[in-house]
């Protein structure tokens, strides 16, 4: 269970100051009580320009309102509008996700999901990639499960002084690993289990990535969860094969996991500056802060225009080749053919 403590840090250190200065094209959202877990998810998925542009122009169709996939998404449609012009409330938010006790802190990254997957795929399309999961015997059987995925999780190895690479741990959830002897699986071919390696490849590249930074372990010696606070050395820029990402969100947690406090680190698509949004209050940021800092739980990165325009020329290319190609061999048939006709009948003719 989570309870409510007063937020950590420098983000709330003079606040009626530095709301005096705050940008006035954005709203914050007023906390019903713990909700800073919500308030934080929901600015991230504000703004991101393409869910945003897919809530507000979606209108349910029957079978929406059938499998009840549409309340969630008019609340949405609802506070994005709101956002627009005035701190906003997130009461019927709350409502369609059935949170019971709004003085209880949750987890944002379990939100984060649980508000994606609850909406409609059209919709929430741009958080989604697809992942394979693979597993390769000593006589290379290579065995592959393909799934979507909205988040990629990274495990924190370094301890709580030591600073975390967020590239070198995403390299790290890409390399190939040797499962324990209790943990080999069955292959079919070999009719037994086997050594066992396995490894994770990206099928699949979202518009947004977004990368969940596992500061929360359970301590067997404590017999509790634990929150690893070592600093982050966090890259504004991705690339991951064709594909560029530019940090453009992080969420913060501040506390451990028995209590604590969330915001959210934003560069708007509007004016691509930093900003704090920390519950009601919308305050501009340095994102120098970013580096080494203790906070960050969530990194959102957006891909690149530039980048995601030449893996489709890449791919139309591609494809052109192989239409081209297609249809330089059917021509050849044809000619073949003509030939292979046309022989027989010359041939008799000269006789």
């Amino acid at each position: 269970m989570w309870a409510f403590l007063p937020p950590l840090g420098h983000w709330r250190v003079n606040r009626d100051a530095q709301a005096s200065h705050s940008a006035k094209q954005y709203h914050g959202l007023r906390n019903q009580g713990s909700t800073c877990y919500l308030n934080t998810v929901l600015q991230c998925l504000y703004m991101t320009k393409d869910f945003r542009a897919a809530v507000q122009s979606f209108k349910p169709g029957p079978q929406d309102s059938s499998q009840g996939n549409a309340g969630l998404l008019l609340q949405l449609q609802n506070l994005f509008g709101e956002l627009n012009k005035v701190n906003a409330t997130t009461e019927g938010i709350t409502e369609s996700l059935s949170i019971s006790n709004v003085h209880e802190q949750q987890d944002a990254v379990e939100y984060y999901q649980r508000i994606l997957k609850q909406i409609v795929p059209q919709v929430s399309q741009v958080f989604e990639g697809k992942l394979s999961n693979n597993s390769k015997c000593p006589d290379e059987h290579i065995y592959q499960e393909k799934c979507p995925f909205i988040t990629i999780p990274l495990a924190i190895n370094t301890g709580h002084d030591e600073i975390y690479n967020v590239k070198e741990g995403l390299e790290a959830f890409f390399q190939p690993s040797q499962l324990d002897e209790d943990n080999w699986l069955y292959c079919d071919q070999c009719d037994q289990k086997t050594e066992t390696e396995t490894w994770n490849e990206i099928e699949e590249f979202p518009t947004v990535l977004t990368l969940h930074l596992k500061r929360f372990d359970f301590d067997y010696m404590q017999m509790k969860h634990v929150k690893n606070h070592c600093p982050m050395d966090i890259p504004l820029t991705l690339q991951l094969k064709d594909y560029e990402y530019d940090l453009y969100a992080v969420v913060n947690h501040s506390g451990d996991r028995s209590g604590g406090h969330y915001n959210a680190v934003i560069k708007p698509f509007e004016d691509n500056q930093w900003y704090c949004f920390d519950d009601s209050f919308v305050t501009k940021y340095s994102v120098d802060a970013l580096q080494k800092s203790r906070l960050p739980y969530l990194l959102m990165y957006r891909q690149t225009p530039s980048r995601r325009n030449f893996a489709l020329q890449k791919l139309l290319k591609s494809t052109a080749l192989r239409r081209m190609t297609s249809a330089l061999c059917n021509r050849f048939i044809i000619v073949a053919v003509f030939i292979m006709c046309l022989v027989p009948v010359t041939w008799r003719m000269f006789r």
